[in-house]
C-alpha cells in the first residue's frame, strides 16, 4: 500500500509539472507563458536548418504553423519560392522570412540636396505629348526580390517657349513618371509608373499667373524580382497651343528609391 501511495504521489507531481509553467534562470515563471526564459548573459538560439523553398516544408516533414527556425541556405533552384538566410516562420502552408526595418536599403536618396537638374521641354501645339527625361536616377541590383519604393518631388514651371508668361487661357498639361530602359525578364521597360499628373490655365489674357513653382509627386511602390535594374525619371505635358515646361528649376526637387526584401 505504501509503495502505491508514493507511486501516486509522484504521478500527481508529474501531472502538475506537466501542466505548470516552466521557467528557466527563473523562479516565478509569468502566468501567461508555457515557457519563461531569463538570462542576462544568454540568447534562445532557434534551431538552424536549411530549407529547400517557401513552399517545401523540408527538412519538416510537413507545413506547421507557428514553427519557427534559423536557415542557413541560399536557395533559388525554385524561382518562385526562393529562401535566403536568416529567421523564418511557418504559416501551416509556407516558410515567411522575418524582415526587419534594418533591412530596408536607400538605393537612391536620402539627402537634402537639390536632385533633379534643370530641364526644359517645348511643347509644340496640339501635340500628343511630348516629354524628356528628367534625370537618369539610379543602377541597382537587387539581390533578393524586395518591395521597391519609387518617390520624387519635381518643381514644374509653365512659359510660353520664350519664358514669358503665358496668356492664352487654354489648359496645359504636365506628367511626370518613373520607366525602366533596364530590367530582368517578364519586367516591361519604356512603361510609365507612378505616374503623377497636373493642368494648368493662366487666369487671364492678361497673363496673371500664380509666381512660383508647382510641385509633381510621382510614387509607385513595386513588387520586383531579383535582378539588375535601371531607372530613369522623365516628364512631359501636352496642349492645344505651344509652351514650355521647365522642371527641376527649384531648390528642392527630390528622387528617392527604397528597397525592403520580400524572402
Amino acid at each position: 500500500m505504501k509503495k502505491i501511495q508514493l507511486f501516486l504521489l509522484a504521478f500527481l507531481g508529474y501531472q502538475f509539472q506537466m501542466y505548470a509553467q516552466v521557467g528557466i534562470g527563473v523562479s516565478n515563471p509569468n502566468s501567461n507563458a508555457v515557457l519563461e526564459l531569463s538570462s542576462s548573459s544568454k540568447g534562445l538560439l532557434l534551431s538552424r536548418v536549411a530549407l529547400l523553398a517557401t513552399n517545401n516544408p523540408s527538412p519538416l516533414s510537413a507545413h506547421v504553423a507557428g514553427m519557427a527556425v534559423y536557415n542557413t541556405a541560399t536557395n533559388t533552384s525554385v524561382a518562385a519560392n526562393p529562401v535566403y538566410p536568416g529567421e523564418y516562420y511557418n504559416d501551416g502552408t509556407q516558410w515567411v522570412r522575418k524582415i526587419s526595418a534594418s533591412e530596408t536599403k536607400m538605393i537612391a536618396g536620402g539627402t537634402i540636396t537639390d536632385q533633379v537638374p534643370t530641364t526644359s521641354v517645348n511643347i509644340a501645339s496640339n501635340s500628343v505629348y511630348s516629354e524628356s527625361v528628367l534625370a537618369t536616377v539610379a543602377n541597382f541590383v537587387l539581390d533578393k526580390p524586395s518591395l521597391v519604393e519609387f518617390s520624387a518631388n519635381v518643381s514644374t514651371d509653365f512659359t510660353t517657349n520664350t519664358d514669358d508668361p503665358l496668356t492664352d487661357g487654354a489648359v496645359k498639361m504636365a506628367l511626370t513618371y518613373f520607366s525602366f530602359t533596364n530590367a530582368p525578364a517578364g519586367i516591361t521597360t519604356n512603361t510609365r509608373f507612378g505616374n503623377n499628373s497636373l493642368s494648368y490655365t493662366n487666369s487671364s489674357s492678361t497673363g496673371t499667373v500664380i509666381s512660383g513653382y508647382f510641385y509633381m509627386a510621382p510614387r509607385a511602390t513595386l513588387n520586383l524580382p531579383a535582378g539588375t535594374y535601371s531607372v530613369v525619371l522623365r516628364g512631359g505635358g501636352a496642349s492645344s497651343t505651344a509652351y514650355k515646361l521647365t522642371f527641376g528649376g527649384g531648390s528642392y526637387d527630390n528622387i528617392q528609391i527604397k528597397a525592403t526584401p520580400l524572402k
